[in-house]
């Protein structure tokens, strides 16, 4: 059972097939979409600068891969690391408006429609008036936005500029909780939303009960706090990765489809990670999080060699 769950989260990798024959804009797309795992690699082409008007206090270097309509392109290596291509210019925001959903609508046909888009409009106020960002999406999920269609706005000259960028990085792959799967831990659920919803930063304890599992209160790392729980007293390791398997199931049939979840990083001594997010959260760089987290730890009183090691679930919640 545990082995399913493992085979579900990690099936799912990113990178397009190239060996087909497809347009020059297709084509190098998703060359570049390839490459941006490895950081642009392959393209990145000499240093030209170190700061220009547009990145002040950024690293600026040639891109070896053009897009048809793109009068130039870059590769910038700032706090992240990504590419760009700058298109047409326009004098009014109408017609830089349906340049913008033209070049969505490209990028989208390019991945086979097989995208999620999220539309943004910022207003006037900054450097960024509207932007989609977009997502290479399979039946069962989709990979973290990684792909930018901006217009931005050029106050030196009073123009509005199109503009394309693409995100280094291999991007995480959201699995979508299908709305026919089977409904399970009522209760358990309803105390896991409460717990979600009901945080307070002020609190020095768990804002709830969760049956079965105990507070092991509150941590902060960096500008995150945490709230755990936990649960222990497996009967050794096949027992508790059960136990997991139980809770994971019910979190994801109990949630619903207004979340996705996703496996995480991890190094022992965890062995498995997974959390859970609310999909319209999915992008804010400050978003509630559920991670449960299976543990193997060392117990140092015990001499018998089969009770050397606890498991433990921790289920925490990032705020």
């Amino acid at each position: 059972m545990f082995s399913c769950v493992c085979t579900n989260l990690f099936a799912q990798t990113f990178a397009f097939d190239l060996s087909k024959k497809k347009d020059p804009f297709t084509y190098n797309l998703l060359y570049v979409l390839n490459d941006a795992p490895f950081k642009f690699l392959h393209i990145k082409g000499k240093l030209l600068r170190r700061a220009d008007s547009v990145h002040h206090r950024s690293e600026i270097y040639q891109n070896k891969i053009s897009l048809p309509g793109a009068y130039n392109a870059r590769y910038v290596q700032d706090s992240t690391f990504y590419v760009e291509y700058f298109f047409a210019e326009f004098s009014n925001m109408d017609d830089a408006t349906e340049a913008f959903s033209s070049l969505t609508a490209k990028v989208s046909k390019a991945m086979n429609k097989r995208t999620v888009v999220l539309p943004h409009d910022w207003g006037e106020g900054g450097e960024i008036i509207k932007e989609n960002k977009i997502c290479y999406a399979l039946h069962s999920g989709f990979f973290h936005y990684n792909i930018s269609v901006q217009i931005t706005k050029v106050i030196e000259r009073d123009v509005y500029r199109l503009v394309l960028q693409v995100y280094s990085g291999r991007p995480f792959y959201y699995n979508w909780i299908m709305k026919n799967e089977p409904y399970g831990g009522f209760n358990f659920i309803n105390y896991v939303k409460k717990t979600f919803t009901f945080f307070e930063s002020s609190s020095s304890g768990c804002p709830t009960d969760i049956p079965g599992y105990s507070c092991n209160g509150k941590s902060i790392a960096n500008d995150t706090t945490f709230i755990h729980y936990t649960k222990s007293g497996f009967d050794g390791l096949m027992d508790a990765r059960t136990e997991y398997d139980v809770t994971f199931s019910n979190l994801r049939s109990g949630l619903s489809s207004e979340y996705v979840y996703y496996n995480v990083p991890y190094k022992y001594p965890c062995l498995r990670k997974i959390a859970f997010v609310r999909f319209d959260d999915v992008d804010r760089s400050k978003r509630k999080t559920m991670i449960i987290s299976l543990m193997e730890l060392s117990r140092t009183n015990s001499s018998i060699p089969a009770q050397k090691k606890e498991y433990v679930i921790d289920f925490s919640f990032a705020y």
